[in-house]
């Protein structure tokens, strides 16, 4: 054989050897490839039962959390709210022994439920039922108050929460609520600033909390003034919806 003939033997063997090569590195990567979008599905699946998860609680993984599913069973994220707020439920959900029935210590009666039924007695599951139903219906109204000031309650479903977790507790207080917490946000007042000094400006009657009912013991310490102790109570309250919202991840 020639020095060409053993140059051109040489030179096809190193592109059969290269060629060989090349297809052993493209399996590798199909390999990897093929390996990488198996765990991607798995962690995929996993964030969708997460988020299913999520929703279970009445409340989506982003921002927006749909207003009609606040009251939607005992686990929604209003619920367990208003439930925390009441102190019958803790901040994760974990129902305390005043959910099955406690004497309300501003007025003396019995009350029972997530959301304190107001004496109207029943079993404790006759009494979430009817606090589902009553504060989904009243949601629905005060969304409209909301709209009616400016406010998008979507936008500010902190402060909706609020507003529905103030008039459960008394309507009449609750209902100035709305227009005093839009003059609050107008005011530049952001987030839990704006929804204390709207709840505490709610007590006030003739321009003084003397004349609230919450402003007097056994809600608060005896050596307060009336004010402070609005403050204290609401204040409380507002702290316990805060804390169910950022234990489900909200805030």
């Amino acid at each position: 054989m020639t020095g060409i003939t053993w140059f051109l033997v040489g030179f096809l063997g190193f592109l059969a050897i290269y060629s060989a090569k090349i297809k052993i590195e493209k399996d590798v990567v199909s390999l990897v490839n093929s390996q990488s979008n198996k765990i991607d599905k798995k962690l995929q699946a996993t964030k969708f039962q997460q988020i299913s998860h999520r929703w279970l609680l009445g409340h989506s993984s982003g921002v927006h959390v749909p207003l009609n599913t606040l009251f939607a069973d005992l686990n929604s994220l209003g619920a367990l709210s208003i439930c925390a707020a009441e102190g019958n439920c803790e901040t994760n959900g974990r129902r305390t022994s005043l959910i099955a029935g406690h004497f309300d210590p501003a007025t003396g009666i019995l009350n029972k439920g997530f959301c304190s039924n107001h004496g109207r007695g029943g079993t404790l599951q006759e009494a979430n039922q009817w606090c589902l139903q009553h504060l989904r219906s009243r949601s629905f109204v005060i969304e409209q108050q909301f709209r009616e000031v400016g406010i998008n309650p979507n936008s500010h479903l902190e402060g909706f929460i609020n507003a529905i977790d103030l008039w459960n507790q008394s309507p009449y207080f609750g209902a100035k609520f709305p227009q005093l917490y839009a003059s609050e946000l107008r005011g530049r007042k952001k987030g839990t600033d704006a929804i204390l000094s709207a709840r505490v400006n709610s007590f006030k009657i003739n321009g003084s909390y003397e004349q609230t009912t919450l402003a007097h013991p056994p809600i608060c310490p005896y050596s307060i003034d009336a004010k402070s102790c609005v403050r204290h109570d609401q204040s409380r309250r507002m702290n316990a919806i805060s804390g169910v919202m950022e234990h489900l991840g909200l805030k």
